[in-house]
């Protein structure tokens, strides 16, 4: 999809689903393995649930940036 498009609402949601989802489920799942090898519980599960939740508001404000309406350019000798 091009820059500046405006997708559904459906496909929104969906992307931002994914944004959010796959790195916080990836991080606990990732925790759940370490702490079963570790013999540690929850230490790994909350620092796998933190990181992903880092990084799943990373991946928010990155897909904002793209999403964002540019202004027209404004420069008075720009020719379309």
């Amino acid at each position: 999809m091009q820059r500046g498009t405006s997708p559904g609402p459906g496909r929104i949601l969906g992307e931002v689903t994914l944004i959010m989802a796959v790195p916080m489920l990836g991080g606990v799942v990732a925790g759940l393995l370490l702490d079963a090898q570790a013999g540690t519980s929850p230490i790994f599960v909350l620092g796998g649930l933190v990181l992903g939740s880092l990084t799943s508001g990373i991946g928010i404000w990155l897909y904002t940036r793209v999403r964002r309406p540019r202004p027209p350019d404004t420069d008075p000798g720009h020719q379309p």
